[in-house]
Formats: structure tokens, sequence, C-alpha cells
């Protein structure tokens, strides 16, 4: 196993933080789950480092490619769908992390509400409850009094992120974290959503895991 708390990985030069094995609770499964060690990018994944992707692979562009609102070189990739971060992450030789993984990412052991702690949002500590024809993601780290216990940026709000799981099996996949237009109340950590896997909509991006 890798010890380092933080390493870059090569492929798309993402900074990824050690998160350590053990039970987690569950809040919606009402029970613990056994998580191994493993990686998750510190922040979500940018137009940047997406732009990489499609030059390398030709893969298709996201929707609001071209929309200044959304296309910022350091802002959250959106317009993804689920097959497009599946591959992505294959490409970048990590993965799509499981709800477990993500949820114990965001909120640590401590049962808190936020990553930040028990301290309802504010515009210091996420990206939420924007107007949805003039608002937009920020670009990612702009935020760092928010961040998780283990050093994540941007996982209560900006963008939803996708994970691994489906919420309603051949119908919706999940979606963890709030985005730039919900309320508080999609930012808690245990909050769990979903949408259309072929969706690709102005909030919804991914971040990326891979076992250490």
């Amino acid at each position: 196993m890798v010890n380092e708390q933080e390493i870059i990985n090569e492929k798309d030069g993402s900074e990824m933080l050690f998160v350590p094995a053990g039970l987690y609770f569950m809040w919606h499964e009402r029970k613990s789950v056994e998580i191994k060690d493993f990686y998750i990018d510190k922040h979500p994944i940018t137009n940047s480092q997406y732009k990489k992707f499609i030059e390398e692979t030709k893969h298709v562009a996201p929707a609001f490619w071209e929309d200044p609102r959304f296309n910022h070189p350091s802002q959250p990739v959106v317009g993804v769908s689920w097959p497009d971060a599946n591959i992505y992450a294959k490409w970048a030789e990590k993965r799509l992390p499981e709800e477990k993984e993500w949820e114990k990412a965001c909120r640590g052991s401590d049962g808190r509400e936020y990553p930040w702690g028990n301290t309802k949002p504010d515009a210091s500590l996420a990206v939420f409850d924007l107007d949805s024809s003039k608002g937009s993601p920020s670009p990612v780290g702009e935020h760092p009094s928010g961040i998780s216990p283990y050093g994540c940026h941007d996982m209560s709000g900006n963008v939803w992120e996708w994970c691994q799981e489906w919420y309603s099996v051949g119908k919706y996949r999940v979606v963890r974290g709030g985005s730039w237009i919900n309320h508080m109340y999609a930012l808690k950590c245990s909050y769990r959503s979903c949408s259309v896997p072929t969706g690709k909509v102005n909030n919804v991006g991914f971040r990326c895991v891979k076992d250490a």
C-alpha cells in the first residue's frame, strides 16, 4: 500500500487525498459498512482536465462546452452523463466513487452534517441557492473554509457528483453533494439524490477515486 497522504494522479494531474480503511456508518442504510483504503480527488474534475481527455480520446464534448457561464478552465466540468464520467475515470486510471467512499470523504467519522461541521451553509462555505438563469459553479477550491475532514474541496454545493450506484436500477444513478442551484438542505453529507444517467445538465459533474 502507498502511504502518502496526498498524491498526484499522473494521467490527469489530479491531486488525490488518502482516506483510511475502517467501518463507516451509512445514514440512509442505517448500518455500518466496511471501507478499504482509497484516494479521492481533492477537487471535482475541471474543464481543463476534461479538455485533455477530449483531446487524447476524441470523446464528444460536454453540453455547455461553449457556454461562457460554464466553460472557464477552472470550473468543474458539467454537462457530462454518467457514461461520460465513467469513461473519463477509466481513461484517467481511476473510477467513480462508491457512495460509501464519497460520503466518508465528505463527512469523516464524527457524524457531522456538512463537510466543515454542523454550522449551516453560507456563501463563505459553499456555492448554493443561486439563480438558475444567471448563476454558475465557481472555480474549484475557492471555498477553503468548506473543506471536508480529509481536505476535499467542493463536496457540498457547486455541482452534484456522480457515484457508481443505481438509485433506481435501470432508471436513475446516485448523485451526491448538492449544487449551485440547490437549497441548503441538499448540501448535507448524508443527502442523496439521483439523475438520469444519460442526462447532461449544468449542475452535475464528478470526481474520481482509486484504490490505495
